[in-house]
């Protein structure tokens, strides 16, 4: 039996491999990743949900991917992201969503009373229960279940990113936090080769070779600046024109969170993760990134190819600490010069 995948607020949470296994070789169908659009959902709001579903021959595009949206509350006495009946194939708990590799979704209703900071709804002759703990970043997540087709015992789980409330703070601090609180925007990432961008429809490189690959996001200001175009923390109410369509910055954004430990409102920039795979080849890294400390919009990770000629995929996968999800694709051909 397969341990289950889990991607908690969209990125993925490892499944336990084998000792030698590479996290980073896609040689059978895996669901790499999946995005929410938008990455932030209120209650009773839709939402799109895309997987990235891939096998040894590259990106799969069409695909009978059984999703449902989980409605169980992890116990808080209980050890694990969500409750154990999330991963089950059906149930009473899950909400059965359209089949395919991109389905839209409305959050439900009591998404922050089950999920969030809200009080939540009481057991027959049980006491109420207490509100759940936001994550480190001040989010909550509504659990959402996905199953690739023959995978029953081997779900995937992701977690999106929900718009509640805060808990614990007073009615000044939350009215500030609504009022200045931005939505996350998801990340974007591109790849680049020896300074130059790299396209994704047709490379070739020598068996054997290795290709320097750098992935890279926009730099996000972390100070408001007018006229950029991005609607960043604090500029709603300084550059009104950069916020009319709420353009986010598509890097690691600077946000709003309630700290539990100071009671105080605390501004936050997001750390960036990439998750890299690929058909066939080795990467120096499964898995790079840059820390909320680290400004610097890129990160290396160099590939090399397979001795044998053939045609390969490379895919990185960059997700932000309040769990947006996007990825860029790389076709490959492997052949002597």
């Amino acid at each position: 039996m397969h341990r289950p995948c889990l991607l908690p607020a969209l990125a993925l949470f490892a499944c336990l491999p084998d000792v030698d296994a590479d996290l980073s070789l896609v040689d059978a169908p895996r669901i790499l990743a999946v995005a929410a659009e938008p990455a932030e959902v209120a209650p009773n709001k839709l939402a799109t949900f895309t997987a990235l579903y891939a096998d040894r021959d590259g990106t799969i595009t069409v695909a009978p991917l059984d999703w449902a949206l989980c409605t169980a509350r992890r116990p808080l006495a209980e050890l694990g992201p969500v409750d154990a009946d999330c991963l089950a194939a059906k149930n009473k708990h899950l909400v059965a969503l359209p089949k395919g590799l991109s389905v839209p979704a409305k959050i439900p209703m009591d998404a922050c009373r089950l999920f969030g900071p809200d009080p939540p709804p009481a057991a027959p002759g049980e006491p109420s229960g207490r509100p759940v703990d936001p994550d480190t970043t001040g989010g909550y997540q509504q659990p959402l279940r996905v199953l690739a087709p023959g995978a029953a015992d081997d779900p995937t789980l992701m977690r999106v990113r929900l718009a509640c409330g805060l808990a614990g703070a007073t009615q000044q601090q939350a009215s500030e936090f609504r009022q200045r609180y931005l939505a996350n925007v998801a990340p974007a990432v591109t790849l680049e080769s020896d300074g130059q961008p790299v396209p994704e429809d047709s490379l070739t490189i020598a068996p054997a070779a290795t290709l320097d690959l750098r992935a890279r996001w926009p730099d996000c200001p972390t100070t408001p600046s007018c006229g950029d175009a991005l609607c960043s923390l604090g500029e709603p109410d300084t550059c009104p024109d950069d916020c009319a369509t709420l353009a986010g910055c598509r890097g690691a954004e600077t946000y709003l969170r309630f700290d539990p430990a100071t009671l105080t409102l605390v501004e936050q920039r997001e750390s960036i993760s990439l998750a890299w795979y690929a058909t066939a080849g080795t990467f120096n890294n499964s898995r790079t990134g840059r820390t909320s400390d680290d400004p610097e919009p890129s990160s290396d990770n160099p590939w090399t190819a397979p001795a044998e000629p053939g045609d390969h995929t490379i895919w990185v996968v960059i997700r932000d600490d309040r769990g947006a999800t996007a990825w860029s694709t790389l076709r490959i051909t492997v052949e002597d010069p």
